[in-house]
């Protein structure tokens, strides 16, 4: 059921006279997850211990046996079964769960980074659907984040989303009783990328709030990170709360799938819950509809298919023969226009080297820049740089790290390097890219990102990645990245083409 965890000293015993445990397999907010066989039923099993260190926190204890009762009358396919509430001898409080065979669905996007269309519309379905049984009980999840839902695979190689861990779930009847709140600060219990606006701002919260939550996790799904992030809690609540959300490129614009699916996005995402769809079943049937409307195997490009399209059209409409003799001729008419140019160039002459790259330079932190071992300035920098190529660039941070990367060509318009020095704080890396003026196209190793800037990006968890930003009357700007699996921020002017430095 989720990713495997190191040996633990319950492994191998016979828990509460019934369970054998079989090995550690997570550690929860509140609790250890263990597979076991349950000799009574000769079942495999999912067991949740609630750890020794809460035995006299009764916020806590609540809180734990509140995720117990609130799935227990819950029976949904799409959401992880309960079997038993228990309680040992000893105080050790648990409860037992249908054990999943599968992936956590924030391990498939760090290995996948995105997915496509249809993959993560039926994801979000399956989630959608059990959530509103959920509400149909007056059961509002308030934690939805990618670790809370598992991927199931069958013996046949299908696919099922599941829902998990309603920990920080709440009875809608209780939020309307003061006295049930569990802390002053319970309404905003939850996960700070994926929490609503109003969560956020320790507002009531009722089922659109799911609705904020689950829409964020299916643009995830879809281009590789949140679209709110920051570096601490304050900048993550902050965007939230006042950013809008990124654009489509117009390569994506012009796709009526991508058009469906952002539509239904942008109402999810509403900054107000009024704005929102205003149940969870309606935003269930919105999905569906874009789901339904998908062709299969459709290319994200529906533009740049028309126009090959086109192409081959005309091509249809002319005769072999006149294509033969169109060929024909334009095969001896080049060729004679390449003999006389070559002709008319001496072989001894010799093109001098007078040109100048402009380079750009971004870090997390502070950091020197060399160029083959010469000062050249501190991070953030820009400047045309009259060194032939090839010579390396080095940042040196304050604590003597190092990075280097080769350059081997002039760059065609600019080029530019970023370097994440600290220390890992993503699940993923992430790149929050920024341009002056804003909505310049991305492309991520020459491949369409489909937003435009500002926005955030998953790079390539190792190696380096090549962010290429590109507007219509800018100079495009190529930029190497190695993110170290941290987040790194990217804020770069572009250059009009006539007043390039």
């Amino acid at each position: 059921m989720y990713s495997q965890a190191a040996t633990d000293p319950m492994t191998g015993t016979l828990f509460d006279d019934r369970y054998l445990i079989d090995r550690l397999i997570a550690r929860g907010g509140m609790g250890n997850i263990y597979k076991a066989h349950d000799t009574k039923r000769g079942h495999i099993v999912a067991v949740k211990m609630l750890r020794s260190e809460f035995d006299d926190d009764a916020v806590v204890l609540k809180r734990f046996l509140r995720e117990a009762h609130a799935v227990q009358n819950l029976h949904h396919p799409n959401i992880c079964q309960l079997y038993d509430i228990g309680c040992t001898r000893d105080k050790i409080h648990y409860f037992t769960m249908e054990f999943l065979e599968g992936d956590p669905l924030d391990k498939v996007l760090r290995e996948k980074r995105m997915l496509q269309p249809e993959i993560a519309l039926k994801y979000i379905m399956d989630i959608a659907a059990a959530l509103c049984d959920a509400h149909n009980h007056n059961i509002i999840h308030r934690d939805l984040k990618p670790a809370n839902i598992f991927i199931v695979h069958d013996a046949d190689g299908k696919e099922t989303a599941k829902l998990l861990d309603f920990g920080v779930a709440k009875l809608q009847e209780e939020m309307s009783d003061p006295g049930q709140k569990l802390t002053n600060a319970g309404s905003t219990l939850g996960t700070p990328f994926y929490m609503a606006p109003e969560q956020i701002q320790g507002f009531e919260v009722d089922g659109r709030a799911d609705v904020y939550s689950l829409g964020i996790i299916l643009w995830e799904c879809l281009f590789g990170a949140p679209p709110f992030l920051g570096k601490n809690i304050i900048e993550i609540f902050s965007a939230a709360v006042h950013q809008k959300l990124p654009k489509l490129t117009r390569a994506y614009r012009a796709s009526r799938k991508w058009r469906s699916i952002y539509a239904v996005l942008d109402k999810a995402l509403k900054k107000e819950p009024k704005n929102r769809y205003d149940s969870m079943q309606s935003f269930l049937r919105a999905l569906e509809q874009v789901h339904q409307a998908i062709v299969p195997g459709q290319s994200n490009h529906d533009a740049t298919q028309t126009s090959s399209l086109s192409l081959l059209a005309i091509i249809h409409t002319i005769s072999p023969l006149k294509l033969i003799l169109v060929g024909s001729i334009a095969i001896l008419t080049i060729g004679a226009i390449v003999s006389t140019i070559c002709l008319m160039i001496p072989s001894h002459v010799e093109i001098p080297q007078t040109r100048y790259g402009i380079y750009k330079f971004f870090s997390d932190v502070p950091a020197e820049i060399r160029i083959d071992d010469e000062y050249l300035g501190t991070t953030p920098y820009r400047g045309e740089l009259y060194n032939v190529p090839p010579f390396k660039v080095t940042f040196r941070s304050e604590d003597d790290k190092t990075y280097t990367f080769d350059v081997d060509n002039y760059p065609e318009d600019v080029a530019g390097f970023a370097v994440s020095f600290s220390k890992s704080r993503a699940v993923r890396p992430m790149v929050f890219a920024e341009t002056t003026p804003e909505g310049a196209d991305i492309y991520v190793n020459d491949h369409l990102y489909p937003l435009k800037t500002p926005c955030q990006i998953a790079v390539p968890t190792s190696g380096q990645t090549r962010l290429t930003f590109k507007l219509k009357d800018y100079l495009n700007e190529n930029i190497l990245v190695l993110p170290n699996n941290g987040e790194l921020k990217i804020h770069t002017n572009l250059y009009p083409r006539e007043t390039q430095p």
